[in-house]
């Protein structure tokens, strides 16, 4: 363009479009920057919802350990109740076996007694120990499941944080490059 003078005026872009104020260089940019954001937001997004999946799935597992330890430890108590009955099943059959045999009740029957008796509780007490140590180990699976399922969350809810804070600086960084 000429003002008259002779001197020739150009506009910074001979493409420039006087109406929008942005040559199509300036629009690419702008489009290359809010791409960058936008990916870093649904990449953001897809984390956060990986990392609620991560909790609740760290939730769902607990409770199944803990719905496994209640009824380990029920397993447990019916099984010690069930050998109870049994001891004193036992213990009649004993004193029935020592009355039959006409023997006196001295010396030996009454410390036969007395052993089998000893031995039969010391059975039931560790099948009893046996299941409340294993509903407590299942317990604790639990806790820790529980614990790491959200340590796991709150990491990928920060790696999420920092993914979308990573795409807008990249479309910053695209614009001011402009």
């Amino acid at each position: 363009m000429s003002n008259g003078s002779g001197v020739l005026r150009l506009n910074r872009f001979s493409y420039q479009d006087a109406r929008m104020g942005f040559d199509p260089a300036s629009l690419g940019m702008i489009a290359l920057a809010a791409t960058s954001a936008a990916a870093g937001a649904a990449s953001a997004s897809a984390q956060k919802k990986s990392a609620d999946a991560t909790g609740k799935a760290a939730e769902a597992n607990a409770a199944t350990l803990r719905n496994e330890a209640e009824l380990q430890k029920q397993t447990g108590m019916e099984n010690a109740r069930r050998m109870q009955q049994d001891a004193a099943r036992q213990m009649g059959d004993a004193r029935l076996d020592a009355a039959r045999s006409s023997l006196l009740r001295e010396g030996s029957v009454p410390v036969t007694e007395q052993a089998l008796a000893t031995r039969l509780q010391t059975r039931i007490q560790d099948e009893a120990a046996e299941a409340m140590r294993n509903a407590q180990s299942l317990h604790n699976r639990a806790n820790m499941e529980q614990y790491l399922g959200r340590a796991n969350a709150r990491a990928q809810k920060t790696a999420a944080a920092g993914t979308l804070l990573s795409g807008f600086a990249q479309g910053a960084n695209t614009l001011l490059k402009w």
